[in-house]
């Protein structure tokens, strides 16, 4: 977030509101486990500020990663995702990153190994 507030500070100022409104909201903390919540910025579905997708190719490994995209950055040109993991048996969720789309969930990039690893550190310390 550091970085993201340096080099862009709007986009960086949106993700830490959008992250506070999202915690400051039951409503918003329950969509983030809604696969396939929230459309498209250009078609949301009603009342939606954001999508919420399973990052498929570590789901599908038994890694329970999510994406959240927010339709204020979209809008704005900014594409930002923040990769969280799900806990659902505590109903706990961790940030493990927030990064350019530009990435592409490729498994073999830095940020997908740097997200596995942290996902798996979660797994070590028992959440």
């Amino acid at each position: 977030m550091e970085v993201i507030l340096e080099k862009e500070p709007a986009a960086g100022y949106r993700l830490v509101a959008l992250l506070e409104e999202i915690a400051g909201s039951q409503d918003l903390m329950e969509k983030l486990s809604w696969d396939h919540y929230g459309g498209q910025p250009h078609a949301p579905e009603q009342g939606a500020s954001m999508s919420v997708a399973k990052w498929l190719n570590l789901y599908r490994k038994g890694l329970n990663i999510w994406r959240l995209r927010d339709f204020e950055l979209s809008r704005l040109g900014h594409e930002y995702r923040v990769i969280y993991a799900f806990i659902p048996a505590k109903d706990l969720y961790f940030v493990l990153a927030v990064v350019e789309r530009a990435f592409n969930y490729d498994p073999s990039h830095p940020v997908t190994q740097r997200v596995y690893s942290a996902y798996k550190r979660l797994e070590a310390d028992g959440w």
